[in-house]
């Protein structure tokens, strides 16, 4: 399992805050352009690291984010608020699958 920043995750759930207003729907667009900037350097990242087997399958999983996060996009970007919340619950889901939170430290 790998470790998500609190940072990460809060990301991710402001913008599940944000997606319902219909008036912060730019923001929610440079939101997610910008997470799938930083998944995108992951997975370069990843595929750069596929000379040690992939480990733990980085590539493929960031690519699932990739795609869910692009779906994403598109459905805000065609106004469609509804199903862009309803991704947003499915990438939510997987992240809380594949992720566990970073550790407090004191």
């Amino acid at each position: 399992m790998l470790i998500i920043s609190n940072e990460s995750m809060h990301s991710v759930m402001s913008l599940r805050k944000k997606i319902a207003d219909p008036e912060k729907r730019a923001e929610c667009i440079v939101d997610l352009e910008n997470m799938i900037d930083i998944k995108e350097s992951h997975h370069a990242r990843a595929e750069w690291s596929s000379c040690c087997r992939n480990i733990c399958n980085f590539a493929s999983q960031i690519d699932s984010e990739l795609y869910m996060l692009q779906n994403i996009l598109e459905a805000l970007k065609r106004e469609d608020n509804t199903k862009a919340a309803s991704l947003l619950e499915n990438y939510i889901v997987s992240l809380q699958k594949n992720y566990r939170p970073e550790p407090d430290h004191l």
